[in-house]
């Protein structure tokens, strides 16, 4: 059995089509949409509407608590073609995305900045969100995952299998604030400028004890931890969108 949680907040009739397409007995789908877009679908998809200031993301959480069977959970932020259907569902992996196709360059220095990020903060998030199944192995698991959007979004996972595959199609679009995003991270590089100016003044105008330059070289380092705090959320905002959503309400 597979499981197909599908969010709609555009595009109804793409969904429409790649639901027809890919219905069958062993295909369970769970849709759920907003108020404004509310559509016919045929009597074996699940459908649940949602008020209209839902976003996917909450649609997602939302739907995470259908009564689905035990088998495999696929989630599909957007109508997928045939190929690409077809390889999320008969992969073997325990956890199947997507991936964009880029040059060798890109892509090395992309497996580069994936690599450290999981080296330092031991988590990684998914290159493409359109789409990501997982295995029945993984079932019980994400059943019980508190926050099944961002479990779909951000990889946490350790000793799992997990296989991506290229597509030519363009990814979802993340959901997030780009001038909030941006102004984050110009905030915490003002900071970390400020500190750097206040360290080398006090150094100057100030005798050049140890416990000066203990205190100077802690500031400054404190506040380069915390740029680099703000760059990773800044990089991981654009790679997946904001990560903590809750869950839409039901009309």
């Amino acid at each position: 059995m597979i499981n197909i949680i599908v969010p709609i907040v555009e595009n109804v009739e793409g969904f429409k089509n790649f639901i027809q397409a890919h219905k069958s007995k062993d295909v369970k789908f769970f849709v759920g949409m907003k108020e404004s877009l509310k559509a016919d679908f045929d009597k074996d998809v699940e459908v649940h509407v949602f008020k209209n200031s839902s976003n996917k993301e909450e649609i997602i959480n939302s739907l995470h608590s259908c009564k689905m069977q035990k088998g495999k959970i696929m989630v599909v932020r957007r109508p997928l073609t045939d190929e690409e259907y077809k390889t999320l569902t008969i992969s073997t992996a325990q956890i199947t995305t997507l991936k964009a196709k880029r040059n060798k360059f890109v892509n090395m220095f992309k497996r580069m900045a994936r690599a450290i990020v999981r080296k330092i903060f031991a988590f990684n998030f998914f290159e493409d969100i359109s789409a990501i199944c997982y295995s029945e192995e993984m079932f019980e698991l994400l059943s019980v995952c508190n926050n099944f959007s961002m479990a779909t979004r951000l990889n946490k996972y350790v000793g799992v299998d997990i296989a991506e595959f290229e597509t030519s199609q363009k990814p979802v679009r993340k959901q997030y604030s780009r001038f909030k995003n941006a102004l984050l991270l110009i905030c915490w590089s003002v900071i970390l400028a400020c500190s750097i100016a206040g360290g080398i003044l006090i150094c100057l105008f100030f005798p050049l004890h140890a416990l000066n330059v203990i205190c100077v070289i802690f500031w400054i380092f404190i506040a380069l931890v915390l740029w680099l705090g703000g760059l990773l959320n800044f990089t991981r905002t654009i790679a997946v969108g904001d990560l903590r959503y809750g869950r839409a309400e039901e009309v």
